[in-house]
């Protein structure tokens, strides 16, 4: 009898270390479904008994049980401790009497949590995990509200998260806790300890150090030195205090990963991710800038709500820089920028080293028909860029005061599209328009009047800048601003066309004026800060 006790005991400790050594290895792994039933995320339980409230039942879970969890459903710890293994290798230890909410999850594995009641200690394996509290209190009969959330700055981060009345008290115990109450943020280190109080307060003291603690001040990223977060390997950079600027309505995001000047492999998936102090408004959007790395800057790619954005495959492979700012905007319209950009991050992605394709053969000049295709990025619209043809086009008013213009074109050559702002050329296709075609640019008095910068072009790449507008450049329909550019094979013209557009004027435009940092030598346009 007692040997089969301890046999039955060694079976199911057996079983339960390969229940988590299969979750581990699921999100190890790099799988991107981290549970395809029910677009959810599966968890463990460790140890204790929880219960996973959903759809008006409750499922109770046993010690070595797996569950699928999704958006909207509740963990609940009853009478005992229980401990909980999430996809990504970090472990949830929830006190008796506490419950969590699922807020949202991503097919990358960030997951955002609501601590509802209780305590609760986290072992984060990633900064990808967030968890907030939202309390209310009166005051002299006044309602102060408190939203609060603690995200990792690092791997391997352990802290302690519980509810004291209506303030949300924390402990960090090892690596440093991104932290947010309503307008105020700070990055706590291992040893202190964080007491948010509703209306804002944000307190932070060293861990059992007698005296008053030091108080967060409003609208600032930072209230301790920082250094970058970390998500896969250490970074030079310090991330800067910043206030909120007078014309805007919310700090910076503060970037979280990957560390600048990653690289990774052609196979390796790239999430990038930053800080989501404060809820957004249905009309306001985190929107994301990537550009490749000598290439005209800030190309708009995306417009998300969450903190997290995937590399799309259509980028690789190169070298890459990114930055993320709030934009407000409504069908595809951006309206207002409500934040200064993030600080600019790179990341390479690498492909395999290759041997260099056969030069291409110079293509014919008499007799081949050409065209053109003109892309004016830097546009007032969602995409950032309009696409143009035609000998003489009327654009409209695609910009708005304050913009950048610049631009590329597609060169077509017989059966062949040259266009450089690809982001993978075909196999042996060149780098830049055979011989003898170039492309030349002039931007007429007017325009060059109205821009800051020194407008130029690269006539092999058929690339152009011009500078940012003026506050005052909003002129008057009847005469809008030309830009002229011109085909040539050897010295003769095969292509010519003249775009013409009007400026919207910017009641908010004339803040603080921004100066365009250094070109790169005579083939990139100067990058606005």
């Amino acid at each position: 009898m007692h040997k089969t006790q301890k046999g039955q005991k060694l079976t199911t400790a057996l079983g339960l270390a390969a229940i988590i050594f299969a979750l581990l290895c699921t999100a190890a792994c790099g799988s991107s479904s981290v549970s395809s039933a029910k677009g959810g995320m599966n968890v463990v339980v460790v140890s204790g008994q929880a219960k996973v409230r959903s759809g008006g039942g409750a499922t109770p879970i046993a010690e070595g049980q797996e569950a699928v969890i999704a958006a909207g459903d509740q963990l609940v710890a009853d009478e005992a401790e229980v401990k909980l293994l999430l996809a990504d290798g970090s472990l949830l230890h929830l006190s008796p009497d506490t419950t969590l909410q699922v807020v949202a999850l991503s097919a990358e594995g960030a997951t955002k949590l609501s601590q509802l009641k209780g305590k609760l200690k986290v072992e984060a394996a990633s900064p990808l995990l967030t968890v907030k509290i939202s309390t209310a209190a009166s005051d002299a009969f006044v309602l102060k509200t408190m939203r609060f959330t603690a995200t990792p700055g690092v791997r391997d981060t352990t802290f302690q998260l519980w509810i004291d009345g209506v303030n949300a008290l924390l402990s960090v115990e090892a690596g440093r806790v991104n932290v947010t109450n309503d307008a105020r943020t700070a990055t706590v280190p291992a040893g202190s300890e964080v007491k948010a109080i509703p209306g804002g307060e944000l307190l932070i003291s060293p861990m059992g150090a007698p005296g008053e603690p030091t108080a967060v001040a409003a609208e600032t990223t930072a209230a301790i030195p920082t250094v970058t977060p970390d998500l896969s390997r250490p970074s030079p950079t310090a991330a800067p205090t910043a206030t909120v600027a007078p014309n805007y309505l919310y700090s910076a995001p503060g970037l979280l990963g990957p560390a600048d000047g990653s690289d990774f492999k052609g196979d390796e998936t790239i999430l990038l991710i930053w800080a989501t102090p404060m809820p957004l408004s249905e009309d306001e959007w985190y929107e994301i800038q990537l550009w490749r790395e000598g290439d005209v800057p800030h190309r708009v790619v995306q417009w998300v709500k969450e903190g997290t954005w995937k590399v799309e495959p259509q980028y690789y492979p190169g070298r890459y820089q990114w930055r993320v700012l709030i934009v407000r905007g409504q069908e595809g319209r951006k309206e207002r920028e409500l934040s200064p950009p993030s600080q600019t991050w790179g990341f390479g992605w690498l492909s395999p080293s290759a041997p260099a394709p056969a030069a291409p053969t110079s293509p014919p000049v008499s007799g081949v028909p050409v065209d053109l295709t003109v892309y004016l990025r830097g546009t007032n619209n969602a995409q950032g860029f309009v696409t143009l043809g035609g000998e003489q086009v009327e654009a409209g008013t695609i910009y708005t005061e304050g913009g950048y213009v610049y631009g590329d074109v597609a060169v077509r050559i017989g059966d062949t599209v040259y266009h450089f702002d690809k982001p993978k050329p075909a196999p042996g296709e060149p780098e830049q328009l055979p011989p003898p075609y170039r492309m030349e640019f002039k931007f007429l008095d007017p325009l060059a009047n109205v821009t800051k910068g020194q407008p130029g072009f690269n006539p092999q790449k058929a690339q152009f800048w011009v500078g940012e507008l003026d506050c005052d450049s909003a002129g008057s329909p009847d005469t809008p601003y030309k830009i002229e550019m011109t085909l040539y094979a050897g010295d003769e013209m095969r292509k010519h066309t003249t775009v013409n557009f009007l400026v919207a004027d910017d009641p908010s435009c004339g803040g603080e004026e921004k100066e365009p940092e250094e070109g790169g030598g005579g083939e990139k346009p100067p990058v606005r800060p």
